[in-house]
């Protein structure tokens, strides 16, 4: 904002009783001039709320499958959720017969 207008506006105010009416209007229109200049930046902080919603939304659906995700684990370690048997254990191959087989090559 200009220096300039700072001043008017400045005496405006200050000599507001002595203009009388006049001046308390022109003080009124230059105050709502003002407040009307940062609303042309709407447009800007409307993209800006519906980006920011859009990252919340993101973040909400990820703390939920973290949320999901926990509750699993701690069925799971608390013995809950039923687990198959681990498979049995293969029998060791016969060492010996590997030997024999790699000698006859």
């Amino acid at each position: 904002m200009s220096p300039e207008l700072w001043v008017v506006l400045v005496a405006v105010l200050v000599s507001g009783g002595a203009i009388g009416s006049a001046g308390t209007l022109l003080a009124q229109w230059l105050v709502k001039r003002l407040d009307a200049a940062p609303a042309s930046g709407d447009d800007a902080g409307t993209s800006e709320v519906g980006r920011l919603r859009a990252d919340v939304s993101d973040l909400s659906r990820h703390v939920h499958n973290l949320e999901a995700r926990l509750d699993f684990t701690e069925r799971l370690l608390d013995g809950a959720l039923p687990l198959a048997p681990a498979p049995a254990r293969m029998q060791p191959s016969n060492a010996a017969g590997v030997e024999a087989r790699d000698g006859e090559v």
